[in-house]
């Protein structure tokens, strides 16, 4: 109330930004709560057989990064990354972290990667490790068992572009850009006699 009152007649002051959030964005409420409500149908199954391909595609490269390196070493681990890398295959130091130490963040292994293989695999190993743990083994985890479908939030004032954005879980972030990717967004699904539109303005 105390927020009404201070922000309503600034918003009365200015009728195109009245007019957005009387006539589009308050009448919008009722529509998002029945899509939070009606919730959102995955293919569970798809899913955990995509996380099967991907723990193989992780392994796989886990094999090929060791075979690289000369040795065997955790990949999730910065600091043993950081001793490969630039104790051992002595790669330059392209940026330090706050402690001094040399950085492996995702700026400084993408631009390793133009000039040394190892950067790049490590790169396509988080990569997968991402899609994998964030997506075909959290999503199914998130369906509710009475409805059997993802029950999202959906925001409307949080993208500086106006879309809208979702969370618990995060549905709008899916990544398309690489294969694996595009296919995690083919377990979103319709149910009989329904199908999915996508759309953009």
């Amino acid at each position: 109330w105390q927020l009404h009152q201070t922000l309503w007649p600034q918003l009365q002051a200015k009728p195109k930004l009245r007019h957005l959030f009387t006539e589009l964005e308050m009448p919008l409420l009722p529509v998002l709560l029945r899509m939070e409500r009606h919730g959102v149908k995955i293919d569970a199954g798809l899913l955990h057989q995509q996380s099967l391909e991907l723990a193989s595609g992780l392994q796989s490269l886990e094999q090929r990064v060791h075979h690289l390196a000369g040795e065997e070493f955790n990949l999730n681990s910065p600091k043993q990354l950081q001793a490969i890398l630039f104790d051992k295959l002595n790669l330059p130091v392209l940026k330090r972290t706050p402690k001094k130490e040399p950085s492996t963040d995702v700026d400084v292994l993408e631009e390793l990667a133009l000039d040394y293989p190892l950067p790049q695999l490590i790169l396509e190993y988080r990569s997968l490790s991402k899609l994998k743990s964030t997506y075909t083994d959290a999503l199914p985890q998130q369906i509710h068992p009475r409805t059997g479908r993802i029950h999202t939030s959906y925001q409307q004032a949080v993208t500086v572009t106006g879309r809208l954005s979702s969370t618990s879980p995060n549905l709008q972030n899916i990544p398309i850009r690489t294969e694996a990717g595009r296919r995690i967004r083919q377990a979103f699904v319709a149910p009989k006699g329904y199908l999915l539109l996508a759309a953009d303005y």
